[in-house]
């Protein structure tokens, strides 16, 4: 089963470049461990201040409080500012073809 952990952070005045640094050596230090977990950060387009880590898990079943990763990371990056911590699992299941689905876009936009 693949689920998604997404941890956002909106920093603090004058913390966002120091955030960034972070977060930058925590996925070096990700890529050079045996990680079997995919790990993006992401930056919001429209606010500087705002960074995502998005965490893909594929195991036997979702941790609904967060890997222990998950919120490691969450606790570390609360020095930073606001956290939001959300978990996230792929909706299973049959679909009509009527229906919009990120799968399959052609549907949702005509």
């Amino acid at each position: 089963m693949q689920w998604i952990e997404l941890i956002g952070v909106r920093s603090a005045a004058g913390n966002h470049e120091r955030l960034e640094e972070k977060l930058r050596d925590f996925l070096r230090k990700m890529q050079r461990g045996d990680v079997t977990r995919t790990i993006h950060i992401l930056r919001r387009l429209s606010v500087e201040s705002d960074l995502c880590v998005y965490l893909l898990h594929d195991s036997k079943k979702a941790e609904p409080s967060g890997s222990r990763l998950g919120l490691h990371l969450a606790s570390e990056l609360k020095a930073f500012g606001l956290v939001h911590h959300s978990i996230w699992e792929k909706m299973q299941g049959k679909r009509k073809e009527s229906e919009s689905s990120i799968e399959n876009p052609k549907s949702a936009f005509h």
